[in-house]
């Protein structure tokens, strides 16, 4: 018996000891390290020992693969990837899980440092794809732990430069911690490069309590550095951070979001410092659902700019959406651009959303909700806000009002125009504000902002749902939404190109093309006439042009109907360039709106509005002028002021001084006039042509020759 139970242990013994051996021989072949042709030069326990086998000096590519059996376990965190001299473009090393090896981790707990450290390292690409091939963020990169001010999941120190990181599901568990980024630019201090022209690529990157941030040294500032078509979400303060010594940083074509609220104060999908240089791209990105569970006022904001001193923001084709209650909120803005920093904003073609109820907090009398906000005071500011819609539908207060666009400082050097906004709240809304006050009413806005919006409008606008910004229902073909062209941005948010000529306000470039493309409405103004003039780039199926006029106060308030004045034929489909123009006469003193009605063969019409106040002016004085023709036959037009109300007569003799006509024989209000006197009842000769206004008379002398 004790012979058997010997026997028995000593294969449990044995058989242990064998499944051993199998687990550090597979531990131990974790990790292959081929070079640039592909060829298997060794197998390894780590990504670490595979990454200290490369020379120190590389004159090839080098491939580390990470085979199904690894777990990290043989790791020693943070996996540190340093400089290799003679990196390049071309000798790149390349870390990915093998072919075939989907859902790899690389996980662990790190309190004072990263997963992941780029320790001045060049040209390494971290590609998250088994294989290379596809196009799922695939391999997780976890740092599990919930608080240290550096628990940080990516880093980039030292220098490290034109590095990838691409493909990877980034993962940060510190949203309620200060200080710790998912991915970080950090300081540079020994490398006078910076870390810099690094691109984070098809990531999805999750919390973190800045998901993203850079914070260089400021004599080596982080340079040219990219984070693009990227899924960023779940922050605690900020999904990108742009705190320190950066220039020139590029985020484009991501989505920035939170599944939940925080419990933080202040929550930005996009937050940049005054040590943001250079040229800051933020770019066809859509931005939605920002929240904040904190019990105090919270400000929430899309994009939160504070300048430094001669940088450019280039901030063009994004969505923002922001349709959330909440709870308290001191400000609730779309873009918004403080600080005193003399700079260039460059604000394009963005699709903002605002909604929600508000509860409490915010100043009476002031904004605590916009599409876009600018009160930056830099003397030398140069502001650009052109082609943006901002649709504000957020209700509620007291506690500040709501509005589409606020310009709330007016210093530096604006070009504000060719906007749409709106605001939903009877009581708290208004569509726009400029300097200290708010408006509702287009004209009083266009009056206050001028020589800027003359050619914004106040108008609601469809959008395919709270999130989603692409214009749908009567939005698409709107002529209201017609933009000015801006050259350089030749696309949307979605790749799409613009029409050249006239493309669509906002982040969406419709698929339905604006109908007749109006290139140009101008109008002159000569005594008591008015003179249309536009232009059309192309027509399709187009019957013509009703011109269309309305009489205005002195305010800009409309006093009259919209009154048919005329009709001008089109050119029905046509791609060629073709010019019109339309005279009003004989108009009394007062300001004028116009607007063309065009109207296809099929019935269908839009509407264009002049985007100016034609006044034509009171005459000091009265005046006859001479008829035009002069020899006439039959007709000839008599010219003549009023200069003010009389009981005015405009009668014609013949040589003999009988009345042979009489033109005009009425009170008439101070104005340019012009009448037609038609002859053709009257034999050659000469006639005379008397006006008496008033006190006021003369005479003038024509000639009719039949």
């Amino acid at each position: 018996m004790l012979k058997l139970v010997t026997k028995n242990l000593l294969s449990v013994v044995l058989f242990s000891f064998f499944l051993f051996n199998i687990q550090l021989m597979a531990q131990a072949n974790t990790v292959e390290l081929r070079d640039g042709t592909g060829t298997l030069l060794a197998n390894y326990a780590s990504i670490t020992e595979a990454y200290s086998a490369i020379p120190a000096t590389v004159t090839q590519a080098y491939l580390i693969e990470i085979l199904p059996a690894y777990d990290g376990s043989s790791e020693t965190f943070p996996i540190q990837l340093t400089v290799r001299e003679g990196a390049s473009a071309t000798n790149t090393i390349t870390i990915r899980p093998k072919a075939g090896n989907s859902g790899e981790q690389i996980v662990a707990a790190v309190t004072t440092n990263p997963v992941i450290l780029f320790n001045d390292a060049d040209f390494v690409i971290l590609d998250g794809r088994p294989g290379g091939v596809g196009d799922t963020a695939d391999l997780v990169i976890e740092n599990t732990l919930t608080s240290g001010s550096s628990s940080n999941t990516i880093n980039f120190i030292n220098g490290a430069t034109n590095n990838e990181v691409k493909y990877c599901f980034t993962k940060n568990h510190t949203q309620t911690t200060a200080g710790p980024r998912n991915i970080f630019f950090s300081t540079s201090a020994s490398n006078a490069s910076g870390n810099s022209d690094n691109l984070i690529y098809k990531c999805k990157i999750m919390g973190g309590r800045s998901t993203i941030g850079t914070s260089g040294t400021t004599a080596s500032p982080n340079s040219n550095n990219v984070v693009l078509d990227c899924e960023i979400f779940d922050f605690g303060y900020a999904g990108l951070w742009i705190l320190g010594a950066t220039n020139n940083f590029t985020i484009e074509g991501c989505q920035i979001y939170q599944t939940t609220g925080i419990s933080s104060t202040i929550v930005s999908g996009i937050i940049t410092g005054t040590s943001g240089l250079g040229i800051i791209n933020i770019k066809k990105n859509k931005i939605f659902d920002l929240q904040s569970s904190a019990t105090g006022t919270s400000s929430i904001r899309g994009i939160y700019v504070t300048p430094g001193t001669g940088s450019t923001y280039n901030i063009e084709n994004n969505f923002i959406s922001m349709m959330l209650d909440n709870g308290p909120i001191s400000s609730y803005n779309g873009i918004q651009i403080i600080g005193s920093n003399s700079h260039t904003s460059n604000i394009y073609y963005n699709s903002v959303r605002i909604g929600g109820v508000h509860s409490t907090g915010g100043t009476a009398g002031s904004v605590v909700s916009s599409g876009i906000l600018k009160s930056n005071s830099g003397a030398n500011t140069v502001y650009n806000q052109i082609n943006n819609i901002c649709i504000n539908e957020r209700t509620g207060g007291p506690g500040g009002f709501h509005v589409g666009s606020a310009i709330t400082s007016l210093t530096g050097t604006l070009n504000v125009n060719y906007n749409c906004y709106s605001s939903r709240d009877g009581t708290y809304g208004y569509n726009a504000a400029w300097g200290s006050s708010a408006y509702n009413i287009l004209s009083d806005y266009k009056t206050a902002a001028d020589p800027n919006e003359g050619n914004s409008l106040f108008k609601s606008v469809n959008f395919v749902s709270y999130t989603d910004l692409h214009l749908t229902g009567t939005s698409i073909s709107d002529v209201d939404l017609t933009a000015l062209p801006i050259a350089g941005i030749t696309e949307d948010i979605d790749g799409q190109l613009r029409h050249s000529v006239t493309p669509y306000k906002g982040a969406d470039e419709a698929d339905a093309p604006i109908p007749v493309e109006l290139t140009n409405f101008s109008a002159t103004v000569s005594n008591s006439s008015v003179t249309l003039h536009w232009s059309t780039a192309t027509e399709t199926n187009s019957k013509g042009f009703e011109i269309e006029r309305n009489m205005l106060t002195n305010g800009g308030k409309e006093i009259s109907e919209w009154k048919k004045i005329g009709f001008v034929s089109g050119n029905g489909t046509s791609t060629e360039l073709n010019n019109y123009s339309f005279t009003d006469n004989s108009l009394a003193s007062g300001n004028y709106s116009y607007r063309l009605k065009q109207i296809d063969f099929d019935g269908s019409f839009a509407y264009y509005w002049l985007n100016e106040t034609v006044e034509v002016s009171t005459p000091v004085e009265f005046a006859l002028l001479q008829n035009y023709p002069n020899p006439f036959n039959p007709v000839t037009k008599i010219k003549y002021a009023v200069s003010i109300r009389q009981y005015t007569t405009l009668k014609v003799y013949n040589i003999l001084g009988r009345e042979v006509a009489t033109l005009v024989n009425e009170y008439q209000a101070a104005g340019n006039y012009e009448v037609k006197f038609d002859a053709s009842n009257l034999s050659s000769g000469v006639y005379f042509y008397k006006l008496q206004s008033g006190n006021f008379v003369q005479t003038k002398k024509l000639l009719l020759m039949k």
